[in-house]
Order: C-alpha cells, then structure tokens, then sequence
C-alpha cells in the first residue's frame, strides 16, 4: 500500500497542470458563456425572470437567473441574452453581492482576483478606480480590476469590481464579478446607454 501511494504521487508530481485559455470555462454558479438558459429552466420559467431593470438600447436582454437557480455565492446572478435569440445562449453573467464595509469588499475582490489569476490563462489586466455614473455627484467609486482575455482592441473580459456608493446616492453598496464576451462588452460600452 504504502508502495502504491508512492508511486501516485510521483506520478502525479509528474503531470503539468494547465490553466484555462478561453472566458467560456470561468464559472458563476455552474454556468458560463456560451450555454443555452434553457439547459437550466423551460421556455416559460426563462421568461419570468426577465428583470424590469433593462438597457436604454434593447440589443441584449437581462434575466435574473438567480430566482431560477440555487444560488451559493451571490446575493443576485443575472445573465444576458442577445434580443430574440431564440437559443437563450449567454452573453454575458454577473454575479453580485452587497456590503456595507469598503474594505471587506477590496479583501474579497482581492481572493477572486487571486484565483482567477491562478486558474485562467488571461492577456492583460487593468486595475481601475473611477466615479460611478450611476451617482451624478461624482462621490461614488468603483473600485475594480479587469482580465482581458484577447490583445487589445478585444474588451472581452472578467471584471471585479467593488461599487462604493454614498449613503446621499441611496444605492447599495455592491460586489460584482462579471464575464462579459466580446460582442456584449463592445455593446455597453458603445451602445448600451444610447
């Protein structure tokens, strides 16, 4: 027996771990990019949980994926689909959860950051920090980090990112871990709020 064990662990001293290459193999809660909504709930389920919060330009569509799912490390998990696609394939999932301290969200940004920097195979990253446009005072903070997966000008990516508002914008305080691909991070930042 004792032999055995020896030879298992050398063997597996032995093997190179690989990390992932492709955002399609980051999870939030058991789904990625690139899976079909209705691999998780039927047609109709799907569509009563589309959220009444919605993008200005109604190119992707929001859906709270969290009253579907069992849900064990967010307080909420919404996943985007492209308008009228009628595979339900996800294009981009955030999942989110509040707080109230601005440090204990950076530690626990921090240990997200850490394991995607171990898992995932990643082009560049950028650390971010920038008034919120949801405060028009100005006040609110992000505080964030995004891994981008292709060479620039791809904006595909991971972010992280702490959103610290003031208690005068009435807004929760929120951590929020979302993979974005490609075709979807091209349209928030060009044609969502348009």
């Amino acid at each position: 027996m004792e032999k055995f064990l020896l030879i298992l662990i050398f063997t597996l001293s032995l093997q190179s771990w690989s990390k992932a290459d492709d955002i399609r193999d980051f999870e939030i809660e058991g789904m990625s990019i690139g899976d079909s909504l209705l691999n998780f709930a039927d047609l109709e389920k799907i569509k009563s949980i589309k959220s009444t919060q919605q993008y200005p330009n109604d190119k992707y569509i929001i859906f709270e994926v969290d009253k579907i799912l069992e849900v064990e490390n967010y307080d909420y998990i919404t996943a985007t689909i492209k308008k009228n696609d009628s595979k339900y394939f996800i294009t981009s999932l955030s999942g989110t959860l509040n707080y109230k301290i601005l440090n204990e969200c950076l530690e626990k940004k921090n240990l997200i950051q850490k394991d995607i920097e171990n898992l995932l195979i990643y082009d560049s990253k950028e650390k971010v920090e920038y008034p919120s446009q949801r405060d028009k005072t100005g006040n609110s903070i992000i505080y964030g980090v995004q891994f981008y997966f292709k060479p620039y000008p791809s904006v595909e990516a991971i972010t992280i990112n702490c959103s610290h508002f003031t208690k005068e914008s009435k807004i929760v305080k929120t951590l929020k871990v979302s993979v974005n691909s490609e075709n979807f991070a091209f349209f928030l930042i060009n044609e969502a709020y348009k």
